[in-house]
């Protein structure tokens, strides 16, 4: 643990758009398994956004050093249903309703490891996370990371 009053160094990562929650897909004839397009898309994105943030802090920083402890939060904006009253569309408000959070947060979470953030991703041991219904297009994760 950090003591008090020792510095920590921090990340912010705003990811645009709704993380994707498809399971990886067992191929023809049983030959493995592969990622379906979504899942590749989003990805693609996160380590856009990854990538951007750490030139920002400093790439020489990251990966994060193995054996480093690293806080990963995570907060979901995720968009209101189709049939959703306007006036409450407009608005933020608790998601209670399905995606899971862990379907959230594994491919975003491997997306950062390929991206480089640390060096692996076991070395999270904490993951606050939260998902919220927002105004359409303004669906985004928003990821702070502290070591």
């Amino acid at each position: 643990l950090k003591g008090e009053g020792e510095k920590m160094t921090e990340i912010k990562i705003t990811v645009p758009g709704v993380a994707a929650t498809q399971r990886p897909r067992i191929a023809a004839g049983g030959r493995g398994m592969y990622n379906v397009p979504a899942v590749k898309a989003w990805k693609a994105v996160v380590k856009e956004a990854a990538f951007v943030a750490m030139l920002e802090a400093g790439r020489s920083q990251f990966p994060i050093p193995a054996g480093t402890s690293v806080t990963a939060v995570y907060r979901f904006y995720l968009p209101w249903p189709k049939a959703t009253p306007k006036k409450l569309a407009l608005t933020y408000g608790d998601h209670p309703q399905k995606p899971d959070l862990k379907n959230l947060l594994s491919h975003t979470e491997d997306a950062l490891s390929e991206a480089g953030v640390w060096t692996d991703d076991n070395q999270v041991d904490e993951i606050p996370m939260r998902k919220w219904r927002c105004p359409r297009g303004e669906e985004r994760v928003e990821i702070t990371v502290t070591w």
